[in-house]
């Protein structure tokens, strides 16, 4: 009986020892996308996924885990096994903004997670409709000095990229402006282009479109340099908003304490679909980072006090 149950053990320590000998990739991986089908997160995540099986030889599958701020999907993705199978596009929302804005949450973003990858960075314009009386940022900065709290922006909801772009122009210009949260930015461009509100924060591939179909005016862009799209439109630090940066980006991560070889597989596979897109990419109007999994850490550790802060002074940091 006993020497049955020891062959047992080693049948299947052999068998696992087999299994993790095996070259990576051996088999399907999945790419977890926490937004739903069709957002900018998903087609970015599928142009990368599909090159990403051409070069690892394996199928590259996208499943989608939309909900809560992608919290739900953070929250599955770190209950994974770290073996390279499972991996997730993710978000300076996701890793920096949450953190910064919850106190508690189900994971947290430096120790439940291997960084892979800062994909692409996504510049945000602050666009007035052509009707407005703002002909540049400077006219709508000295108007929210005198009159506070007047003039209004919309956005995709409390703690998005778009509401926080807003709360770093308020602080940094020293002003008061009212923050209208949405559900999703959609209506909010509705109620921008319907004259509700005064302004409102736009990626760029958008502030292209909407700007040559004559709907808006663009007052000045995020980045901490200009677009090679938008050229023409001034950044936040030329006007006078010294060290302006509302950038967020998308990147990629997978559950924490990965091998480093999987991790250096999966990092070359991304920036070589990258690379590979860069041309469509850029046309959609973002910007190729391609980073490494350090720079990724790295961004994270610097955003989420940076946002805390911000958060608080804007009365929205939330105590659960």
């Amino acid at each position: 009986m006993h020497a049955r149950i020891a062959l047992c053990a080693v049948m299947a320590s052999t068998a696992w020892a087999a299994h993790a000998s095996e070259a990576y990739p051996s088999g399907p991986i999945k790419l977890i996308v926490p937004y739903a089908a069709g957002a900018s997160t998903d087609a970015l995540a599928r142009v990368v996924g599909k090159e990403m099986s051409e070069t690892l030889k394996q199928p590259v599958v996208v499943e989608n885990k939309a909900g809560s701020g992608g919290v739900l999907a953070a929250d599955f993705v770190k209950r994974q096994k770290p073996d390279g199978y499972t991996f997730m596009l993710t978000t300076d929302g996701i890793l920096s903004v949450n953190p910064a804005m919850y106190q508690t949450l189900a994971y947290d973003p430096l120790k439940d997670f291997s960084p892979l990858s800062v994909a692409v960075a996504v510049p945000l314009v602050l666009a007035v409709t052509l009707d407005s009386p703002f002909k540049t940022a400077e006219d709508l900065i000295a108007y929210a000095r005198d009159y506070p709290g007047k003039l209004s922006y919309g956005s995709a909801g409390v703690g998005s990229s778009q509401h926080m772009a807003g709360a770093l122009l308020a602080d940094l210009a020293d002003v008061k402006i009212t923050h209208v949260p949405y559900r999703g930015g959609a209506p909010a461009m509705v109620d921008l282009l319907g004259g509700h509100i005064d302004m409102m924060f736009v990626q760029t591939a958008s502030a292209k479109e909407l700007t040559e179909k004559g709907k808006l005016r663009l007052l000045g862009i995020g980045s901490p340099k200009r677009s090679d799209i938008l050229p023409e439109v001034r950044t936040f630090d030329e006007i006078g908003l010294k060290g302006y940066d509302s950038d967020t980006w998308y990147g990629f991560n997978m559950p924490a304490q990965a091998d480093p070889a999987v991790v250096k597989t999966l990092n070359a596979a991304i920036v070589k679909a990258l690379q590979q897109h860069r041309a469509s990419l850029e046309a959609q109007g973002y910007t190729i980072v391609a980073s490494s999994p350090e720079a990724m850490q790295k961004s994270v550790e610097l955003n989420i006090p940076k946002w805390r802060e911000l958060a608080k002074k804007a009365g929205v940091y939330q105590q659960q």
